[in-house]
């Protein structure tokens, strides 16, 4: 659940979520993300520092610069829990370490979530 977090939050900001569409277009080098977004390097630097560690970017060394490139692997993970949560039938939240009573479960679907509102 850390790590789902901790990506949820690196996509949680408009530069960071500009850096993924451009390399989901093209691998690119620091340097050319920021003449693409018109900021800093150094900006640059702390954004793809924060996509790194929550993987979902890799970067590997090609001559003096280092080309940056999606991890999709990761990405999938993410629209698939995305999925998961907009669908009733399939949500896992034992998986989530999330804990919904059992009577939720039943009566949120037929009474529109009566009991969840009284078991708050």
């Amino acid at each position: 659940m850390d790590q789902i977090v901790q990506i949820l939050k690196a996509l949680g900001d408009e530069t960071r979520l500009k850096i993924l569409i451009i390399l989901s277009r093209k691998r690119i080098c620091a340097k050319g993300i920021a003449k693409h977004l018109n900021i800093s390097e150094a900006a640059v630097s702390q954004h793809i520092k924060v996509l790194k560690d929550a993987g979902i970017i890799t970067g590997a060394k090609v001559g003096y610069y280092v080309h940056y490139d999606l991890q999709k692997a990761t990405l999938r993970e993410i629209v698939k829990l995305v999925e998961e949560i907009n669908s009733i039938h399939t949500i896992s939240c034992c998986k989530l370490g999330v804990h919904i009573p059992q009577e939720c479960v039943v009566s949120c679907k037929a009474q529109k979530n009566k009991c969840c509102q009284k078991n708050k």
